[in-house]
């Protein structure tokens, strides 16, 4: 496993758990694009059969938590690379592959289920707009206004949802969020990975899918982590060798 000499900080110098974030940095930076391939074509299937796994292990208690997404609002982390924002189109590989699996059944809980509104941009106000020939005052009708965010936001249940047809009747024009729904932005504990809204009932279904693929992440970190131990020893070796060589010449004064 290439690892960029550059990429690594000493690691004497971290605890255990900045050399782990260190190891992830390392990882999404590095393994970005081959990471989604790797699990695209079922690596991790080879890799559960060597040895026991949290997520074959521990199943029932991981599918419980991730359930209670129905009742208490939470996002989950999956085990896909999220974008780097300066460069998003180079590391998009891990968005692709979440929506090549991911299915919307068009159930309409995200878009009936009472809440704080669905956030627009101007932009989606201008589209909504003139695609439906109305006014900027009809469809603020259909919003509030937020002062604190100074936006508009749709009420909901969303005026735009067929629940008889199961489907959103400006699909073609919906409002951006809801072109990237359920994916959310990465938590903060977990920085590189995607995140979804646990409330979504397919989102749901594809974290406890794809539990199994984290065990190429961890494979990996620890990989990272080991070459970093090495790294380091080298270093030292190379240090205390310095310090030694006055000593080999005639001794230190």
């Amino acid at each position: 496993m290439p690892i960029s000499k550059r990429s690594l900080k000493k690691p004497d110098d971290l605890t255990p758990q900045e050399k782990l974030a260190e190891a992830k940095r390392i990882c999404h930076q590095h393994f970005g694009a081959q990471c989604p391939e790797e699990k695209r074509q079922g690596l991790h299937q080879e890799l559960l059969k060597r040895r026991p796994h949290w997520s074959v292990l521990k199943r029932k208690e991981q599918y419980e938590a991730i359930d209670r997404g129905e009742h208490i609002p939470f996002d989950i982390a999956i085990p896909l690379p999220a974008r780097d924002p300066r460069r998003p189109e180079e590391s998009a590989e891990g968005v692709k592959l979440f929506w090549e699996r991911f299915r919307c059944t068009h159930c309409g809980k995200c878009c009936y289920t009472p809440g704080a509104g669905l956030y627009l941009e101007k932009e989606d106000m201008d589209r909504i707009c003139k695609h439906l020939g109305w006014t900027m005052k009809k469809l603020k009708r259909l919003c509030r206004y937020d002062k604190n965010l100074k936006t508009w936001a749709l009420k909901q249940p969303c005026p735009f949802y067929d629940e008889d047809e199961k489907r959103c009747k400006i699909y073609s024009v919906r409002p951006l969020t809801c072109t990237q729904y359920p994916l959310h932005p990465p938590l903060k504990e977990m920085p590189y990975h995607l995140a979804v809204d646990a409330f979504c009932p397919e989102a749901r279904e594809f974290a406890k899918e794809t539990l199994g693929w984290w065990i190429i992440c961890e494979n990996r970190w620890a990989q990272i982590l080991k070459n970093m131990e090495t790294e380091s020893k080298k270093g030292s070796g190379a240090d205390r060798g310095d310090r030694q060589e006055p000593s080999q010449e005639g001794g230190e004064r």
